[in-house]
């Protein structure tokens, strides 16, 4: 009994498009670090800065389908953000802001609880609960 043609030729098309897999495997491996794997966006999802001499950059998106660049100034103290327009691919200013005298605030914007109840909270848990006594004292030992 003789095999069906067609089935021969699966076989042979499963084992080529394995064989390609083994390739690409083999040169992602072989690649190894010297260069990267990720693509662009990808790397930006991941936070990555990059930068020197008190300036660094990071990539990231301002809103939906708007991407940009963040650029904080260590020297001057001034955060920065650029959004990129890809129809004009330009690369423009949206805010600046410098940050030297905010470093100063304690408690702007913020909500309840306040960092005063939260200390309040905190020292009120680490008083012993009413009722109990010194867990020194065991019953009857005054005798």
């Amino acid at each position: 009994m003789k095999r069906p043609r067609r089935n021969r030729s699966i076989v042979i098309a499963l084992y080529l498009n394995g064989g390609l897999l083994a390739c690409i495997l083999v040169a992602l491996l072989a690649r190894g670090s010297s260069g990267p794997v990720l693509t662009a966006p990808a790397m930006a999802d991941q936070g990555q800065i990059g930068g020197g001499g008190g300036v660094y950059l990071m990539p990231g998106q301002i809103a939906p389908n708007v991407f940009g660049v963040y650029m904080l100034d260590i020297d001057a103290q001034t955060l920065m953000v650029y959004q990129y327009a890809p129809g004009e691919h330009q690369l423009s200013l949206k805010a600046a802001r410098s940050y030297r005298h905010d470093r100063r605030l304690q408690n702007f914007n913020t909500g309840s609880p306040t960092p005063a109840e939260v200390k309040e909270l905190l020292e009120r848990e680490q008083q012993p609960a009413r009722g109990l006594g010194s867990t020194n004292s065991t019953p009857g030992a005054d005798k």
